[in-house]
């Protein structure tokens, strides 16, 4: 805008002397008049050229000083626009962080609890088996008693029966004998399988 201004000003002043040149140049006066009309007018002609002069300076002041208030205004809302963006990236980054320990200490309750879990199922099966082991065991200590028991009664049967130098006497004796060897077998590994079940 202070271009076209300082143009259409500077054509006014042009086109003003180039009429009032014409103007003298072509009235019917003496020399000295003439002289004394261009001096005249190109002493008016200076003053309103400084008068302009002056205009424009106030007026490219005055647009100076808008121009430094604007600037002056956009630099501060620059630099508060500038403040609420790293106040917001600051506070996004505390809330981004408050989520990500929340996040992570959920995490680390929840293994713990799973973990907490498995060992207790684990303890439990544990205790299980080794109460199954035992009954095992107690039912293969019971299960040898009576097959001891069942083997005494019959080897007094057949004593009484047979003769001493009978065989088959032997061989009962010896399928007893093998009998018992079996249960003790079976009992020891029962035991080796179990170990922690003897302990009790």
């Amino acid at each position: 805008m202070g271009k076209k201004t300082g143009g259409f000003l500077a054509g006014a002043m042009i086109g003003g002397v180039a009429a009032a040149a014409a103007a003298l140049l072509f009235a019917p006066k003496s020399g000295k008049e003439l002289r004394d009309d261009l001096a005249s007018k190109t002493d008016d002609l200076k003053d309103q050229a400084s008068s302009y002069t002056e205009d424009l300076k106030s007026k490219g002041s005055e647009v100076g000083s808008v121009v430094k208030d604007r600037a002056s205004n956009i630099q501060s809302q620059a630099s508060d626009l500038a403040s609420s963006v790293k106040e917001k990236a600051s506070n996004t980054a505390g809330n981004v962080k408050g989520i990500k320990d929340d996040a992570k200490d959920d995490l680390k309750d929840q293994t713990s609890e799973l973990s907490d879990r498995f060992r207790k199922a684990a303890d439990d099966v544990k205790d299980e088996v080794i109460d199954e082991s035992d009954d095992i065991v107690i039912d293969a200590k019971e299960a040898k008693e009576d097959m001891q028991h069942e083997v005494n009664a019959g080897k007094a049967e057949v004593k009484d029966k047979v003769d001493p130098n009978d065989k088959a006497a032997d061989k009962a004796d010896a399928k007893a004998e093998k009998v018992e060897a079996k249960i003790e077998e079976l009992k020891e590994n029962v035991e080796q399988n179990n170990p922690d079940s003897m302990e009790k």
